[in-house]
């Protein structure tokens, strides 16, 4: 059964940022964001993604395949609020940008129930930190 990972862009209060936002290009662009572990992945889940057909291949894929999805913006942000309804998330890279935006959606709302473990953080020189969680086992 392959991994499903989402990498999340969040401000301070759990939004989205705003999409003018340069922190925001900085973690779609540099190769410390969202292409470092773009690389590291099996497949991309896109926005419009069949959610059953995502549960079919997850269980019928090799345990070292990743299956990754992008959180950044409002169209993704409903992704998200599926993958966590059918409690598909296995890991969450939450990029936390330094800054409050309330004219957007509210992701924290969409973050999945459970217990998660905190495994990794990187501060970086622009403020913005990454918080790698993992499911707990129960």
């Amino acid at each position: 059964m392959a991994k499903i990972q989402v990498l999340i862009a969040m401000t301070l209060n759990g939004s989205v940022p705003a999409p003018d936002d340069p922190l925001l290009r900085w973690i779609k662009d540099s190769n410390k964001g969202f292409p470092y572990w773009r690389d590291r992945c099996m497949r991309i889940i896109y926005p419009e993604y069949p959610l059953t057909d995502l549960i079919c291949d997850r269980d019928t894929a090799a345990q070292s395949d990743i299956y990754q999805a992008e959180i950044c913006d409002v169209r993704s942000s409903e992704l998200l609020r599926g993958l966590s309804v059918y409690h598909l998330i296995d890991e969450m890279i939450i990029f936390l940008l330094p800054t409050v935006c309330n004219e957007t959606v509210p992701l924290s709302a969409y973050l999945p129930n459970g217990k998660w473990e905190l495994v990794k953080t990187k501060h970086f020189k622009n403020g913005i930190c990454r918080l790698i969680y993992r499911k707990s086992l129960q």
